[in-house]
């Protein structure tokens, strides 16, 4: 249960925070193209270990739902940002962090 309860406060700050990067103006706002897609890789890799090792029960399962659409919602604040973001020049790291991602993705699927 402990587990459990930890795994969904990681994953709500991950989304919460690839959410900030992605629409905010504010405090959260990025300084560049890789942090928005490495915030992104780290809300979907906790989404990810929520759902493989503490899945909720019965109806609890929307919440993960949800989480997963304010995951979209953020993507979509990528996409319209895009080109206004400056490119951090870690472009590299950047895609590694992103097959490392993928790949825990994949195992944890």
């Amino acid at each position: 249960m402990i587990v459990a309860s930890v795994l969904w406060l990681l994953a709500i700050a991950g989304v919460v925070v690839f959410l900030g990067r992605a629409w905010s103006r504010g405090p959260l706002v990025t300084n560049g193209r890789g942090q928005l897609v490495r915030s992104g890789v780290d809300a979907v890799v906790a989404l990810a270990l929520v759902r493989a090792l503490a899945p909720p029960p019965g109806p609890g399962v929307w919440l993960w739902v949800a989480a997963a659409v304010a995951v979209g919602i953020g993507v979509a604040g990528v996409i319209v940002r895009w080109r206004t973001v400056p490119s951090d020049g870690r472009r590299w790291t950047t895609v590694a962090y992103g097959l490392v991602g993928l790949a825990l993705v994949v195992v944890l699927a």
